[in-house]
């Protein structure tokens, strides 16, 4: 009776219990490529255009997806190769799948959460990130996929911390890195691989 009994609640148990198969991890890999900016002196800054690497931790439901979305990207300042820029990403994210054949499909999301910028010439600084992303999905076996994706991140650049200038007394004073409320457009194209289990 004991035995029945402990069957029956362990099998209860596993019933209830949430179904690890809708996990899924994505590794991505691509191209940012970074829109200018333009300082509170009223210079413009490029991005240099360089390799990103990501990755996604998402509960899949039915059509629908969400999760997390981190992602990193190092670049440079296209005048001045020696200022470096690192820029990471942590974005929470939610999409909408909708099939194209029995192994194909489409699927459109939105993004909101923080871009860490890391740079060798001014303070280390946090912002606020948000965008949108569309993608293609093609279902292998055994939980695997393929698929393509283009992302659209708006980071908010309203930097007040201490900031490197010219202050050469034979020249103006020219503050290079310093923002009264621009924002940085970056895409990011990308492929990905995704393990569901």
């Amino acid at each position: 009776m004991n035995k029945l009994l402990c069957a029956t609640l362990v099998s209860a148990a596993l019933i209830s219990a949430p179904s690890f198969a809708d996990i899924g991890v994505t590794a991505y890999a691509g191209q940012t490529y970074s829109q200018s900016l333009t300082t509170s002196k009223g210079l413009e800054h490029e991005i240099a255009d360089d390799a990103h690497f990501a990755i996604s931790v998402d509960r899949h439901m039915d059509d629908t997806k969400y999760g997390l979305y981190y992602s990193f990207f190092g670049g440079e300042l296209e005048s001045n190769s020696e200022q470096k820029i690192d820029s990471e990403l942590l974005l929470f994210q939610s999409a909408v799948y909708r099939p194209v054949t029995e192994n194909l499909s489409t699927y459109a999301g939105a993004q909101l959460g923080a871009n860490y910028i890391t740079t060798n010439f001014v303070e280390k600084d946090t912002f606020f990130a948000s965008g949108l992303f569309v993608g293609l999905d093609y279902k292998l076996a055994g939980g695997l996929s393929v698929g393509s994706e283009l992302r659209w991140v708006a980071t908010i650049i309203k930097n007040s911390s201490k900031i490197s200038c010219d202050n050469d007394a034979s020249t103006a004073d020219i503050c290079g890195w310093h923002f009264d409320g621009d924002v940085l457009n970056q895409f990011q194209a990308s492929l990905n691989l995704t393990y569901r289990f």
